[in-house]
């Protein structure tokens, strides 16, 4: 189990979650965009790498620019780039190359705008790429500088999207179909703040989903609020639990 928020981790929302879930969370979601972007929403490493380490618990990357995600192939791969600049800024080339199972980073999209196929496209082959490159973002303008050529970092496209979402589970099969990378779903299925969240059910999934995506996530509870902090509560599917675990990062001490 685990959860996912839009500000900085602190000790007491994870107070707060473990209690609500009788367990420490094992991951937690947070949003990348860009490097350097100083957003509470978007994930502070100076703030945050110590605290996830110390407490054990793995960050599932979430790549956000969801008012984008209808665009063009162009669009999303230069947002794939931005994204992976955002993680290797945030976590290390050289520790994120020892994953070497690679890293899963979902793709934010919300029920509007929906998915469009050449932007999940460009998305995933610009993330990919991005593990091969580090990226200084100046605004508009965009420079790319090579990492060591010893020193590579596999990012694994993922999405994340309401599991009846017919537009995009089928912009995301036409992708697949021309060859776009997706090894993963994370879906929303939501069940009007009740707790425990468990257990996982057979219709978390959808007929629209691409056959060759396994659902490895549910977020069940949405903005549960706690002491003014605005939580999210999610489920790993058991069938994938020990797959994306690993593929999710602990950082560094």
């Amino acid at each position: 189990m685990g959860i996912d928020q839009a500000d900085i981790a602190s000790l007491s929302c994870l107070r707060h979650a473990s209690r609500l879930l009788g367990q420490h969370p094992a991951f937690w979601g947070r949003y990348f965009k860009g490097p350097g972007n100083t957003s509470r929403i978007q994930y502070q490493a100076r703030a945050e790498n110590s605290f996830f380490y110390s407490n054990y618990i793995r960050v599932l990357p979430i790549a956000r620019q969801t008012n984008e995600v209808s665009g063009t192939e162009r669009e999303g791969f230069m947002a794939g780039q931005r994204n992976a600049a955002a993680i290797l800024a945030a976590f290390g080339a050289m520790h994120l190359s020892n994953m070497s199972d690679g890293i899963c980073v979902f793709l934010d999209v919300e029920n509007n705008p929906t998915l469009s196929k050449e932007y999940y496209t460009g998305w995933a082959a610009g993330l990919v790429l991005g593990g091969q490159s580090s990226m200084i973002d100046f605004g508009d303008e965009i420079r790319l500088l090579r990492i060591d050529p010893n020193t590579h970092v596999r990012f694994l496209p993922c999405v994340y999207a309401h599991h009846n979402a017919r537009a995009t589970w089928r912009a995301l099969g036409k992708a697949i179909d021309d060859g776009a990378e997706c090894y993963g779903s994370w879906v929303v299925y939501m069940d009007a703040d009740r707790f425990p969240i468990w257990p996982w059910r057979a219709e978390f999934t959808s007929p629209e989903m691409p056959p060759t995506v396994p659902v490895v996530a549910c977020q069940r509870i949405l903005d549960h609020v706690e002491d003014g902090q605005s939580i999210d509560f999610n489920l790993a599917n058991p069938s994938h639990h020990s797959w994306l675990l690993p593929r999710l990062v602990l950082p560094a001490p």
